[in-house]
């Protein structure tokens, strides 16, 4: 059995993760900004008497995360596998996002993502293997209008999957994507409502992400559906690099390959029943009406 590091395990894909990879007699070290406000965690390890640990962990705070990395050390001498699932969400045009989100963005999605690596990569490559599973999101397969820096976000993860993949292959250790679509997680409940003082002059295009998520809501996959993909990742012989979850994602997915980059932007920039048709006829699913 292994030795699991779960990041952003206090609600959602991550407290999945944690708790099914625990269920399956690994021992899970569910990490989180703040162990007193996990009672749900708490309560699902206590109810099944998991092999999992609740860890203090701020991914944006290096001493934070070395010291929790020391703690799994001292307790178990391994870290085998390493799900990086922590991240935060924004919707929102480029101009109308004030600099200090977009910043807080990409330290918690990204640069959040490389402390953690930094601190766990040493002792997979000392160890001559491990896994590391990067949760990236669809968004870094299909951008649209006023999802810019998320999906940006996401795109970093996918560049640094890729590298990490090649750095660490000759160690014995497996870097593994997993990208959801729409995820019914408290997330979803974090984006902040329009300020309805403030001119917003890109309502078509954040009507347009407000219908795509209404529609994919309506099929939308849950936690324990990803953490079965990390799950997969995790135990195949041999990992795929990527893995698509969800009907929406696998829908866009499918749809985006079907075109040439400039087609995938010619077709979003068209407005109106043109882009309803032109959408509809490419997905096969009419999302936007």
């Amino acid at each position: 059995m292994s030795t699991i590091l779960v990041t952003g395990a206090s609600t959602g894909i991550g407290q999945e993760a944690a708790l099914h990879m625990a269920r399956k007699g690994n021992t899970a070290y569910a990490a989180v900004r703040n162990p007193d406000g996990v009672d749900e965690l708490h309560a699902a390890i206590a109810a099944e008497s998991l092999p999992v640990t609740v860890l203090k962990m701020d991914i944006t705070q290096p001493k934070s995360i070395e010291a929790a990395v020391a703690q799994i050390m001292q307790e178990t001498g391994r870290i085998d596998v390493l799900v990086n699932n922590a991240g935060v969400g924004a919707g929102q045009a480029v101009e109308m996002t004030p600099i200090e989100d977009v910043r807080w963005i990409f330290e918690t999605n990204y640069f959040g993502t490389v402390n953690v690596l930094r601190a766990v990569t040493p002792i997979m490559r000392k160890q001559g293997q491990g896994r590391i599973i990067n949760v990236g999101s669809l968004a870094a397969r299909n951008t649209v209008g006023c999802h810019a820096h998320y999906s940006a976000s996401k795109w970093a993860m996918v560049g640094l999957s890729e590298s990490l993949a090649m750095e660490m292959a000759e160690f014995n250790v497996q870097v593994a994507l997993v990208e959801p679509g729409c995820v019914i997680t408290p997330m979803l409940g974090k984006v902040a409502p329009l300020d309805e003082t403030i001119e917003q002059p890109y309502l078509n295009s954040l009507g347009r992400l407000g219908t795509w998520f209404e529609y994919a809501l309506q099929n939308p996959s849950m936690p324990t559906d990803v953490a079965a993909a990390i799950a997969e990742a995790i135990e195949a012989d041999a990992p795929k690099f990527r893995y698509t979850v969800g009907k929406d994602a696998n829908e866009m997915v499918a749809a985006r390959a079907k075109v040439s980059d400039d087609e995938w932007v010619r077709i979003n920039c068209l407005q109106g029943e043109a882009f309803y048709d032109a959408m509809a006829e490419l997905v096969g699913v009419d999302y936007y009406r």
